[in-house]
């Protein structure tokens, strides 16, 4: 039946034109936005696993930013360790210097704590003292900077919140299933000053001290010729706060260390070239100590390295998957589109065909 009232065939058409308009916005979507999967409605599983894994990427590249942050907090301690190793390799080798030379004069047998003697100041071995107390310096300045991002692993302060026994770095490492990743360095690990070691009593030096770290406080070691051994202080001397009375840390310097060994070989009458060996040997025995922890914090700079390049790889892996499930293939799109925009110019045709056939039907009645 043919009708001028409802142009079946227009309407056909019709319907026809917009299925394929809808389908050419779909494929140039597609094309702009490189997305095959770009909503739920989409496809709603690969859309809900790329959200997911989208999720994880963006976690994972704040676990690379956070590494980022832990490597420049080791790489500064193990520079400054390398400055502290240096200084004390030359320390040793002043100290191996100043045993050859003649033996100062010593106004006072018993000295103050400290105190600088006179006669002895005019030596050359005073000469030698005071370079070490610039080493020692020079140490100290290059611990109490180790900071990164408000961190440092070599010096604790006085009064902080934490106990350098209780204290822990923990840097983060991965993210794997919803839980962040973390690893855990101990304060007493690298630490090599602690101003607040002397808040914990002991009855006597030689007592063990969980606060103390390797330059706090003294190092006693025996003297040949004396049963009286020497005592030598670097940075810190614990003492009695004189308000409260409680235990606590005073910085020292200068601490005239070789002052101190000539003063103990006048008093006791000890043997001054052995009294210089055990010296060494004493500094020689804090660098060991000192490797021994650069060589930690090595290999702690070891995994955080690895940890980065390991999650860096997971991060790609993952884009690389996402890209798999929700990217559209461009080359597909493209012929596509020239498909459907070919069956729209012939739709666009069959339309004006059909709308053009009641026309035919009034030539009739003429």
């Amino acid at each position: 039946m043919t009708s001028i009232l409802t142009n079946t065939s227009a309407m056909s058409a019709l319907s026809t034109l917009r299925l394929i308009g809808g389908r050419l916005d779909d494929e140039s979507q597609k094309l702009c936005s490189g997305l095959g999967v770009k909503t739920a409605a989409d496809n709603a599983a690969y859309w809900s696993i790329s959200t997911t894994m989208r999720s994880d990427v963006k976690a994972m590249g704040a676990v690379t930013d956070s590494i980022g942050l832990a490597m420049g907090i080791v790489d500064t301690a193990y520079a400054a360790m390398e400055t502290v190793r240096q200084s004390f390799v030359e320390i040793r080798n002043l100290a191996i210097t100043a045993s050859d030379m003649p033996k100062p004069g010593m106004r006072d047998i018993v000295k103050p704590a400290f105190s600088l003697d006179p006669e002895y100041a005019k030596s050359d071995v005073y000469k030698i003292d005071v370079r070490i107390q610039q080493l020692q310096d020079q140490a100290r300045s290059a611990m109490q900077s180790a900071s990164f991002a408000g961190v440092n692993m070599l010096y604790h302060e006085k009064h902080e919140p934490v106990k350098a026994s209780k204290q822990v770095f923990s840097f983060v490492i991965g993210y794997n299933g919803g839980t962040v990743q973390a690893m855990d360095v101990s304060a007493m690990d690298t630490l090599l000053l602690n101003d607040d070691f002397g808040s914990y009593p002991t009855s006597d030096p030689g007592e063990y001290n969980p606060e103390k770290t390797l330059f706090d406080g003294s190092d006693f070691f025996d003297v040949p010729g004396t049963f009286t051994p020497a005592a030598i202080y670097w940075y810190n001397i614990p003492l009695s706060n004189p308000v409260t009375g409680d235990p606590e840390a005073y910085p020292v310097s200068p601490t005239y260390i070789l002052q101190s060994i000539e003063n103990h070989v006048i008093r006791h009458d000890s043997d001054r070239q052995g009294a210089y060996n055990q010296l060494v040997a004493n500094i020689d025995e804090k660098i060991e100590q000192l490797t021994s922890k650069m060589a930690y914090v090595g290999s702690v700079q070891s995994a955080l390295n690895t940890y980065d390049e390991l999650n860096k790889k997971v991060i790609e892996t993952a884009t690389k998957g996402i890209g798999r499930l929700v990217d559209a293939d461009m080359d597909v799109t493209a012929v596509r589109i020239r498909a459907l925009e070919a069956q729209q110019q012939l739709a666009i045709q069959a339309l004006g065909i059909a709308n053009s056939e009641p026309g035919k039907i009034l030539e009739l009645f003429r």
